[in-house]
């Protein structure tokens, strides 16, 4: 963790300090991530930085801590008991609402989350290991749980569904509003929720998706059409863009810079609410 040295920095010092790093750690894997480029764009000696944070890990733990914090209404609602498939199902889709609210509430801390939160993450020397190995336990748990409620499918053992669980969600990860999205989803959270339950429902759940047998045999026009193509006859032509590519104006650039200006603002001022209690 930081030095006590940090007490010398003023609130708003120290809340640029964390809004350079949460870029580049949301920018990057943690491994992939570069301390000195943190420095360089603080402005700061390095000198001076490794006063106030021993380590980029002194650095990315300080963020990770404070952001725990935003995911308290998350932890609360993962000791809900459910007796039923149904119940499952509902504490399953609040878990994913209240997911999507933190987010929106606090958009400097979505990326970050969802970059670390990813098995990649259990491997020897990353700071979130600890994290996201709770997170693994929690979420066997609740698997497990909901194989003996009948909500989720027990032909595959819990070690099965739980990696298609973790692999669903890091199929969906870039789906969730963040900073590089400008906090916009393209894909509502129910569709999530339809992802996971048709993968994790037992299979009488899931929905049929079998086509009738009348539309499972192919066109034989179309098979002939195909017959000894080659490569080449298969390969796309290439698209031809209707209109040409304009450049930005100036008025243009002046205007997403401004855009990101506001940005910027906004995510310090969310980090100055995040650090009115001491660390």
């Amino acid at each position: 963790m930081p030095t006590d040295r940090i007490e010398g920095l003023t609130t708003e010092r120290f809340a640029s300090i964390l809004s350079v790093a949460l870029d580049e750690f949301a920018s990057a894997r943690y491994h992939d991530a570069s301390f000195n480029r943190i420095i360089k764009n603080c402005n700061m000696a390095k000198g001076t930085m490794y006063y106030y944070f021993k380590s980029k890990e002194d650095l990315f733990l300080t963020i990770h801590k404070a952001t725990l914090r935003d995911f308290r209404n998350l932890a609360v609602l993962t000791n809900t008991q459910t007796h039923s498939a149904e119940e499952f199902w509902s504490l399953t889709e609040e878990l994913l609402f209240e997911f999507y609210r933190t987010l929106y509430r606090k958009p400097s801390a979505s990326q970050f989350v969802t970059n670390f939160l990813t098995q990649a993450s259990r491997t020897e020397g990353h700071p979130a290991i600890a994290t996201v190995n709770a997170i693994d336990d929690w979420l066997k748990d609740l698997l497990h749980h909901g194989q003996t409620l009948g909500a989720v499918r027990s032909d595959l053992n819990l070690e099965q569904v739980a990696t298609l669980a973790w692999g669903i969600w890091e199929s969906c990860r870039s789906w969730f509003p963040s900073e590089a999205n400008r906090m916009q989803t393209s894909v509502h959270p129910d569709t999530i929720l339809d992802l996971f339950r048709r993968a994790l429902a037992p299979m009488e759940h899931s929905v049929d998706r079998r086509l009738p047998e009348t539309e499972t045999s192919v066109d034989p026009s179309i098979e002939a059409a195909f017959s000894g193509a080659s490569r080449e006859d298969l390969a796309a032509e290439p698209l031809e863009h209707t209109q040409p590519i304009v450049p930005y104006s100036e008025d243009e650039m002046e205007l997403e810079s401004e855009t990101d200006q506001k940005i910027r603002e906004d995510k310090i001022a969310h980090l100055l609410a995040s650090f009115k209690v001491p660390l």
